[in-house]
Formats: C-alpha cells, sequence, structure tokens
C-alpha cells in the first residue's frame, strides 16, 4: 500500500508498538447544523457503540469527549478539555465538526464560546489553537471543517474557513500526520468511521494511513459523482446529460449511504458537489433545474 502524498507530505508509517488501552476523541463544534453528528451516529458496520465498547478487532477503546453526546456537561465536560491541552488524556484524537470564524471580525463580542478563562471568554478557535498542537491526530468532518462549507460561501461575514486553512497547510499533528480531510455535507457515518478505525489502526503502527493529495482517504474518494439537479438521471433530455459536467470525488456512489446502499443521486436526490472545495458557489447551482453552467 502506498500514499497518494507528495513525499514531502507522507506520514511515516510506525513500527508496531503495544497500543494505548484506551484513546480519547475529543470532538469540538464550529460553524455548522451538527449533520456529521447525525450522520456518525447512523454508522452501522461498525457503529460508533461498537467502537466505544472496544468491539473492533485490534482498536483500542474510544473515550468520546463532545459537545452533545457526553455525560458530563458544564463545568466537567471542560475539565476534559483541560485535561487533554495539558497532555493529560494522550494519546487523544482531535475532530472538528463545522468550520472556525474569524473571530476579529466579531468586534467587542465572538462568534463563538466555550466556556472562559476568568473573566474572558473562551472560543472554539481558541481551544483548537490549545489542543492540537497536543492531538495525536487531528481529523476535520465534513466539509464546513474541511474547506469552510456553507458558512464560507460568497458574501459572508464571518470569515469562516477549513481547519487546515487555519493551522497551515504546513501543520503536523504530534503523530506526525497532517490534517486528516473528511469532507462531505454530511459525509456517510460509515466512511467517517472508517477512516478513524484506519487512523488508530496506523495509530498502532498496523497500517499506513493513505490519503491523496487534498489529505482525504485515498481509498474512499475515488469515484466520480457530477453536480445535477434532483431525478436529472431519469430525464430524457441533453441539458441533465453528464457530458460536459463537472466532476467531484466522492464515497458514496461506490459505498452508498448506510451498509453500502442509499445516498443522493442514487435514489433521485441532487448531487451539489458537497466533497469539493468551494462547492456552494461552484457547484451548488447546478444543482437547480435548468442551470448548465458554472461561472
Amino acid at each position: 500500500m502506498t500514499s497518494g502524498l507528495a513525499d514531502r507530505d507522507r506520514a511515516p508509517v510506525r513500527g508496531a508498538t503495544p497500543g494505548p488501552t484506551s484513546v480519547h476523541l475529543i470532538w469540538l463544534g464550529g460553524a455548522g447544523c451538527d449533520g456529521c453528528t447525525m450522520a456518525t451516529l447512523g454508522a452501522s458496520g461498525p457503529s460508533l457503540e461498537d467502537l466505544l465498547l472496544g468491539r473492533v478487532p485490534a482498536v483500542p477503546p474510544v473515550v468520546l469527549v463532545h459537545p452533545g453526546l457526553s455525560l458530563e456537561s458544564g463545568a466537567r465536560y471542560l475539565a476534559k478539555l483541560e485535561s487533554a491541552a495539558r497532555g493529560e488524556l494522550a494519546p487523544f484524537v482531535l475532530v472538528l465538526e463545522g468550520s472556525i470564524l474569524d473571530e476579529s471580525r466579531a468586534g467587542e463580542g465572538s462568534f463563538t464560546r466555550l466556556g472562559s478563562d476568568g473573566d474572558r471568554p473562551l472560543t472554539v478557535t481558541a481551544w483548537i489553537d490549545r489542543l492540537a498542537p497536543a492531538a495525536q491526530a487531528v481529523v476535520a468532518i465534513g466539509s464546513c471543517a474541511t474547506w469552510g462549507g456553507i458558512p464560507a460561501a460568497a458574501g459572508s461575514v464571518t470569515g469562516a474557513m477549513g481547519l487546515e486553512e487555519h493551522l497551515g497547510r504546513d501543520f503536523v499533528s504530534r503523530g506526525g500526520l497532517p490534517v486528516i480531510n473528511v469532507p462531505g455535507c454530511a459525509p456517510s457515518g460509515d466512511a467517517f468511521l472508517e477512516t478513524l478505525i484506519y487512523l488508530l489502526l496506523h495509530m498502532a503502527g498496523l497500517v499506513p494511513l493513505e490519503l491523496d493529495e487534498e489529505r482525504r482517504p485515498a481509498w474512499l474518494y475515488t469515484e466520480p459523482a457530477h453536480p445535477m439537479p434532483p431525478r436529472a438521471d431519469y430525464v430524457p433530455s441533453e441539458a441533465y446529460s453528464t457530458m460536459g459536467r463537472p466532476t467531484v470525488r466522492c464515497p458514496v456512489p461506490a459505498h452508498g449511504w448506510m451498509k453500502g446502499i442509499g445516498g443522493c443521486v442514487a435514489v433521485g436526490g441532487a448531487c451539489i458537489g458537497c466533497t469539493a472545495r468551494d462547492f456552494t458557489d461552484r457547484y451548488l447551482p447546478l444543482a437547480r433545474l435548468g442551470e448548465r453552467t458554472v461561472t
């Protein structure tokens, strides 16, 4: 197995070492709709519960620290983030859902708040800056976290951006990995958990982690998809032919949405090109009937 990354981007495959008894998954929510969380809850092969209970072979149990799903709340939830930032929950994987907003544009207020430091409110961006350097790996789930998504559409006043843009293209986690991108609006939960499992096996030195030039899981983002209106495949008109249409890469055509079935155009829905950068401005208009060109 070889990586799709350039030599300078390729993460080393580490030798097999005894794995940890558990791995913490620190999940933060930026500007988004929580759709990626809902998709992850719908994963079935394996399920999120299988990961939490240690039912996946060779993968340690996952301890989830999530703003909506954790048993802890308030000060107890924030204490988990503090412990992770101090390195007390190592190893942990940092996951961001939702885009990062440019807090410098918020004037005297802030776009996001997650606890406080004395009298000063802490933003989600501040937590990312504290947690990312301590994380064994950093994962952006969904198009908002990867490329900025809907909040970064033309005309936005928030300066929304993806995680890689915020941390920098040259960012490397404590485990020697770049930001791992799993785009989609939302990506299927099965695809995300498959990525997470490969990552955990990689952290244990058991498998390489293959990423393409966009730092996506190389084995998932291979099938072509064409931004088209709903039911386009069933309309006998040249207007909706895939000829001349832009192509994006997406796991859904080959893997389906859940248990290998369903997903977008497979059930007559629109493909909006959501796995690509700037899809809201470049491809979303193609989901409208009669739209034929990309500006």
